[in-house]
């Protein structure tokens, strides 16, 4: 007997707290709740209270940090082409740079691979050779030459501790003042 007065009782406290969270019997949703759901508890009393969760927002999706200002002087693509990695990719390292060029077999000449932080300081700049072009595919819209090589080079930094964004730069040749011509940038992220 009393079993079942207790299972009336627990049952007519889950029925008012089901009447009072669904139905809306008139009362105000409690300000600040944006449409989002209400948690009923009942206390000891078994009077409903009415508790309401935050609705979820979007998380937004995070923009990297633009490391590449403005190209001092683009190179055409059927001069210059950088394959790997592609822009704004997650690499870590060594940062493996890989490419081709239209004529940077002429004299063994190669490229530049300059390495830019943040605050556009230069931290490396490495001279990479050209590689032989034997049993090896040019990318399309290169201009083929009898120079045309592809290019490659594996880039080591220190102290990355966290995603870090760097700005490559690969370029064949500089101004009487040493400024970059016919770059090609590429920024990537750097995972430590």
């Amino acid at each position: 007997m009393l079993r079942r007065q207790m299972a009336g009782a627990v049952a007519a406290v889950v029925l008012l707290g089901l009447s009072a969270g669904c139905g809306s019997g008139g009362a105000e949703q409690p300000k600040g709740t944006g449409g989002g759901i209400s948690v009923v508890a009942v206390t000891s009393t078994g009077e409903p209270t009415a508790r309401p969760t935050p609705t979820p927002e979007p998380t937004p999706t995070p923009t990297p940090v633009q490391v590449c200002e403005a190209n001092p002087d683009p190179a055409s693509p059927k001069v210059l082409q950088v394959e790997e990695p592609l822009p704004n990719q997650q690499v870590r390292l060594p940062i493996r740079v890989r490419g081709w060029g239209a004529n940077i077999g002429l004299r063994n000449q190669g490229v530049a691979l300059a390495i830019v932080d943040a605050k556009q300081t230069v931290l490396q700049v490495l001279d990479v050779p050209p590689q032989p072009r034997t049993f090896r595919v040019a990318p399309a819209g290169l201009e083929i030459t009898n120079d045309t090589r592809p290019f490659a080079a594996d880039v080591v930094l220190t102290d990355v501790t966290q995603p870090t964004p760097f700005c490559l730069w690969v370029y064949q040749e500089t101004t009487a003042e040493g400024q970059p011509k016919g770059v090609v940038q590429v920024q990537v992220i750097v995972l430590p």
